[in-house]
């Protein structure tokens, strides 16, 4: 079999176990002395080592088990936890994913050096060629792999007389693991047999996860009375590529039972080697049987390593799962059609099937939907690893604390919330955490907390990102808005306006831009990524306690529960999820605006966008227009339609390149009836196509 075919999967597998690795260090740092952590990380790097040979990654195996060494050392408390170390051996993990990801764009010189380090750090020589664990077998019991061995147990002719009792020494091999004993039969002539004496001697084959040594130590008493060969013939600790196993002449060649010009004539014979062998008389039924033994005990260790992996998980390419979440979008919006047909036919029987039907797609639906719902955890850990770099470049002390880990997302959501949420933590950082010395100065603890939490919230999810830090200065930043000419003079604008500043493109109010922030680039995209997912952000803010951005994002953006609306015999879906309240539009509440585009709604000054203008739809505007109210935040804005039809489950479907810069449409859907539906962003419609005119609120206010 090919191995080369499984590289892919275990470079997945490698960078999901180099993250675990970082996590654990970030942990090691705060708890130096937890044995636990030492041995994850250990082990981590002798998966990477010993995986990574096997499937042709030598140079990643090589750097791995220099590191792997300097952990062993670590745990055997020849050398201690020092920062020093954590920043090698994180330097050592995006080294070794620079490795596995492209080994030809890193030069050998890095990894030398990279060595060179370590050494130089831990003051300690690193044997250059120690065996590994596969070879020897001489591993740690806390590795806990299953190897397999094969024992020779040869008892000296008078191990009898010296009192030793065999049976118990079977019996401790037993309790050691799974094992098959097979006796060596040397019979002598009946009229010649001695009863005192020892006539046999026994193969034993053993699945276990002792160590050689533990093995060897059950044979310590009768040493000096019999020959033991304790050897690995089978590793656990990678699975292997096939089930296959040595062939029974290499088998016995290997145990010394026949020699390779025995096998050489056996072979030429062309019959059944063992058969053969016994006939010849080369070895004995015995041999042969324990040798078969060994085959099939090593075939099945390696079946059952391969079954318990693809029982423990399975990998499928995103775009597979993309593909049945879009054929599952095809069945909800066939099922919508049969729904409609049944309804207009008015099917006895059939109404009961498109129940059934429907009730099915449903299920098949969320299904499918949740397989692409995987934790933020692994997305959060990412982060300790960017706060810890930015406290060292920084010089700051700052820790990040996460809530929540286990909330799930869409896989595809989960990816585009990872640029938002590192230009919102690196700002927490840089600006909102002061300076240690600063900090004790205010009576702050000296080091700063950034905490990052996650909460299910109906269909949406809540992120937030707190620092305690000293909070918005929001003098500073309506004095920048007015030096950059965004706001007039002597304004006053209330507090969470001012706020929203941030967010616009180029905006800063650092005066020299650093390696971490201030150049104006970062809260625009946090803002601009968040709105693309049909989310939002929210900013709260207390002087000298810190600050709070909170995201709200739709759990996933295949399917939505959007309002269907129709202006002249088009088709709009908004999310329901932004959808306040529908108010028809008389035209006592049009005359409530005074000529403007608001709306006083029960005291409320609600400004409105009209669709059918902002699109170019003509045709007969109907007597009483409705109004879908949304909320953005704080604010709350209408969108003007013909007609309101109800609530309606979208599957959301690309418009392509062709409408791409149509920034105002965020897909669409098809109905039951196969007209086409565009899904609207509200968001961006009410950003790009309404200033908010406060004269003319302040007008209708004052009426």
């Amino acid at each position: 079999m090919d191995v080369s075919r499984f590289s892919e999967a275990f470079r997945d597998e490698a960078f999901e176990v180099i993250e675990r690795i970082e996590q654990s260090l970030i942990e090691l740092e705060r708890t130096p002395s937890d044995t636990e952590i030492i041995n994850t990380i250990f082990r981590g790097m002798h998966t990477i080592k010993g995986s990574g040979a096997m499937f042709g990654f030598s140079r990643a195996s090589e750097f791995a088990h220099e590191f792997e060494t300097l952990f062993d050392y670590i745990r055997k408390g020849s050398i201690a936890v020092t920062k020093e170390i954590i920043d090698l051996t994180l330097a050592a993990a995006d080294h070794l994913k620079a490795i596995l990801g492209d080994e030809q764009s890193v030069p050998l010189s890095g990894t030398a050096a990279l060595k060179c380090r370590m050494r130089e750090t831990t003051g300690l020589i690193f044997p250059e060629s120690k065996k590994t664990s596969e070879v020897t077998g001489e591993r740690d019991s806390e590795a806990r792999f299953r190897n397999t061995y094969r024992i020779i147990f040869k008892p000296h002719r008078d191990i009898f007389l010296r009192g030793v009792k065999i049976e118990p020494l079977f019996s401790e091999i037993k309790r050691m693991g799974d094992c098959v004993i097979i006796a060596l039969q040397h019979v002598a002539p009946l009229d010649e047999i001695d009863a005192e004496l020892c006539y046999s001697s026994w193969a034993i084959t053993l699945c276990s996860d002792k160590d050689k040594n533990a093995i060897r130590d059950v044979f310590i008493f009768v040493e000096d009375v019999s020959d033991v060969s304790i050897e690995v013939i089978d590793t656990g600790s990678a699975v292997s590529a096939t089930e296959e196993y040595k062939r029974i002449g290499d088998i016995l060649v290997e145990r010394g039972d026949i020699s390779e010009e025995d096998l050489a004539d056996i072979i030429r014979s062309r019959k059944m080697i063992g058969e053969i062998a016994v006939e010849k008389g080369y070895v004995s039924e015995a041999q042969v049987a324990a040798a078969l033994a060994e085959q099939n005990v090593v075939r099945s260790e390696r079946s059952k390593r391969r079954d318990d992996v693809a029982k423990s998980s399975i990998r499928v390419k995103s775009e597979k799962l993309d593909k049945l979440v879009n054929l599952v979008g095809e069945l909800v919006t066939l099922t919508a059609r049969f729904n409609q047909l049944s309804g207009a036919k008015r099917l006895g029987d059939g109404r009961m099937l498109t129940e059934m039907l429907t009730r099915l797609t449903d299920e098949l639906r969320d299904t499918s939907m949740a397989l692409r719902m995987i934790p933020v955890d692994e997305m959060f850990k990412g982060f300790s690893r960017l706060v810890r770099d930015l406290s060292n470049d920084l010089g700051k002390d700052i820790d990040l604390m996460t809530h929540g880990a286990e909330t799930e997302l869409d896989k595809n959501i989960i990816e585009a919330l990872k640029d938002p949420l590192l230009h919102i933590i690196r700002n927490a950082a840089d600006h909102g955490i002061e300076s240690p010395e600063e900090r004790q100065a205010n009576g702050k603890n000296a080091k700063g907390i950034i905490t990052l939490s996650a909460s299910h919230a109906g269909a949406h999810v809540l992120i937030t990102v707190s620092d305690d830090g000293g909070g918005l200065n929001r003098s500073r930043i309506l004095k920048k808005a007015i030096e950059r000419g965004l706001v007039k003079e002597n304004a006053e604008l209330p507090a969470h306006e001012i706020e929203q500043m941030i967010f616009l493109p180029g905006f800063s109010t650092v005066d020299k831009a650093t390696s971490v922030s201030g150049r104006g680039v970062g809260m625009d995209v946090v803002k601009n990524n968040v709105e693309k997912l049909r989310g939002t952000v929210e900013i709260q803010s207390a002087a000298g306690q810190g600050t709070t951005f909170t995201l709200k994002i739709p759990l996933t953006l295949a399917i939505v529960e959007g309002l269907l609306a129709r202006i002249g015999g088009d088709y709009f879906v908004l999310n329901l999820s932004n959808v306040d309240e529908c108010v028809d539009l008389t035209e006592d509440i049009v005359n409530t605006g005074h000529g403007s585009d608001v709306v006083n709604i029960r005291g409320e000054i609600i400004p409105y966008v009209r669709l059918r203008k902002n699109f170019n739809i003509s045709g007969n505007v109907p007597v009483i227009e409705r109004m879908v109210v949304t909320k953005l935040g704080d604010r709350r804005v209408g969108l003007v339609v013909d007609d309101v039809l109800g609530q309606h489950q979208t599957v959301i479907k690309s418009l392509g390149s062709t409408f791409r810069g149509i920034e105002e449409v965020a897909g669409a859907t098809i109905l039951g009836d196969g007209t086409v539906a565009l899904i609207l962003d509200a968001n961006t419609i009410i950003k790009n196509e309404i200033v908010m005119n406060e004269s003319a609120r302040e007008e209708v206010a004052q009426q």
